[in-house]
């Protein structure tokens, strides 16, 4: 079988600071050496394993960053979900890479060339530095990998590339990799000359189990990974940040990879949870909707910034996740089908998902009919997208009513004329607020029209609202 090894030699660095022209390192707190290095500090002279002292004399601005297992942890994990469309027998290696089975998605990709450039082109979208291998066995491929040999599927070929390997690439023990220097073994090839049964014999079984799974005579299980049904990613900022602008940069990331995602699946999200990990506190949730459901990224930054515009943040940040949970099918009928990018048009929808992040969900309404007489019960406040279905069995309420109204009626004193009335609303026993009123249109001496009335057994005018 056929083996393919993704060796992220930078993942923690490229996770944390992708872009940084500055020289960045990644260091090691149990020795105090460095594991990771971006091009910058390896131009200033530093390398992997030099320890800080050495290190800061050689590039005195160089910054550093602790080692953190949980963030490679979470970032294979993400990157085996996006490979999820590409292969199918995946199995994460933490915290160094991912294994591919790779026999059968030959085949389905038209030939191992084309794989491993599709596998390529997505890690090329995911900005990280990788060295692939291939190989008959899982640790010979990753072998392989480490080492940086060229990409081959050919037996023989392999064969060879990894016995020419140096035992110092192997995942041997340091002290098992002197004893069998000390014995003049200094290649994979002269461990591999040895008899496999007077291996087994001649040194412990962790060597020979060892021996046997990188050529194949062991078996070598591996747990397959199994990809969410929901989408979350999580990033630790490489310092913290105290406003929403400079945010924004790594939510543009995160949004794209949701894109990458709902896209593979053909669905969308209706609400995305962003969440921000402040210093000291809890964490600050925010929720951003989108009512028709929306996958692409430049959808949704304006609304991820309206809504941080509209809450500043009260406490530096030093981590945020995105997550998006109840994804939905594409619908049949979106919009701009020739050009699935273009925002030189907005649809009410997305007018309204604009506002509300702006403003706050509840203060975006609009004002529903109500079935009932009463003026100050006669219409409600909704979700402005919200369809409800309007019961025809109940009676209107007439239609002769003034285009303002005001929320309490005010006492009017002034001489009027009587155009039109009485009517009669006599409502609310049911709920406790009865209304008995006899409603008039009137005019004033001015010539404004009112719509007034009185209470029965009682004295005084009172204004309702105003005609247009």
């Amino acid at each position: 079988m056929l083996w393919l090894y993704l060796y992220f030699p930078r993942l923690q660095l490229e996770t944390q600071e992708p872009d940084s022209p500055l020289p960045f390192g990644i260091v090691d707190e149990r020795d105090n050496r460095l594991v990771q290095l971006n091009d910058a500090a390896k131009h200033q002279g530093v390398t992997l394993g030099m320890g800080l002292a050495t290190a800061a004399a050689l590039c005195p601005g160089i910054q550093l960053l602790p080692l953190k297992e949980a963030i490679a942890q979470r970032r294979i994990k993400e990157l085996a979900q996006g490979l999820y469309d590409l292969s199918g027998d995946i199995s994460p290696d933490i915290p160094e890479g991912i294994w591919l089975g790779a026999t059968r998605m030959v085949k389905y990709h038209n030939g191992f060339d084309n794989y491993c450039k599709n596998i390529q082109r997505f890690l090329c979208q995911q900005s990280l530095t990788c060295q692939l291998g291939a190989g008959p066995s899982p640790l010979a491929a990753r072998l392989l990998a480490k080492a940086d040999t060229p990409l081959t599927d050919q037996p023989e070929t392999l064969a060879q590339s990894y016995r020419q390997c140096p035992l110092a690439l192997t995942d041997l023990p340091q002290s098992t990799c002197e004893h069998l220097q000390r014995l003049g073994i200094q290649t994979l090839a002269d461990l591999l000359a040895l008899p496999f049964k007077a291996l087994s014999r001649r040194f412990d079984a962790d060597l020979a189990q060892y021996v046997g799974r990188l050529t194949g005579q062991l078996p070598h299980p591996l747990p397959f990974f199994q990809p969410p049904e929901t989408f979350r990613r999580h990033r630790e900022l490489p310092q913290e940040l105290e406003t929403s602008q400079r945010l924004i940069p790594w939510i543009e990331r995160l949004l794209g990879e949701l894109e990458t995602f709902l896209q593979n699946r053909e669905q969308v999200v209706k609400r995305v949870e962003l969440t921000l990990y402040p210093r000291e506190g809890e964490p600050i949730v925010q929720w951003i909707g989108a009512a028709r459901g929306e996958s692409r990224a430049a959808r949704w930054l304006p609304l991820v910034e309206l809504t941080l515009e509209r809450q500043p943040l009260s406490a530096p940040v030093a981590a945020l996740a995105l997550s998006a949970r109840e994804l939905l099918p594409r619908p049949k009928d979106t919009q701009d089908c020739l050009d699935p990018h273009s925002t030189a048009s907005l649809s009410c929808e997305q007018l309204v998902d604009l506002l509300q992040a702006r403003l706050g969900e509840e203060r975006v309404r609009r004002l529903v009919v109500r079935e009932d007489f009463r003026p100050d019960k006669a219409s409600t406040e909704q979700d402005p997208l919200y369809q409800t279905e309007r019961n025809t069995d109940t009676p209107a309420p007439p239609s002769l009513r003034p285009a303002f109204l005001l929320v309490t009626p005010q006492p009017y004193s002034q001489p009027l004329e009587i155009v039109h009335g009485p009517e009669r609303i006599a409502a609310g026993w049911w709920d406790h607020q009865p209304q008995v009123r006899d409603y008039y249109i009137a005019r004033n001496s001015e010539g404004l029209w009112y719509w007034v009335f009185r209470e029965p057994q009682q004295t005084g005018w009172f204004v309702q609202g105003y005609f247009s």
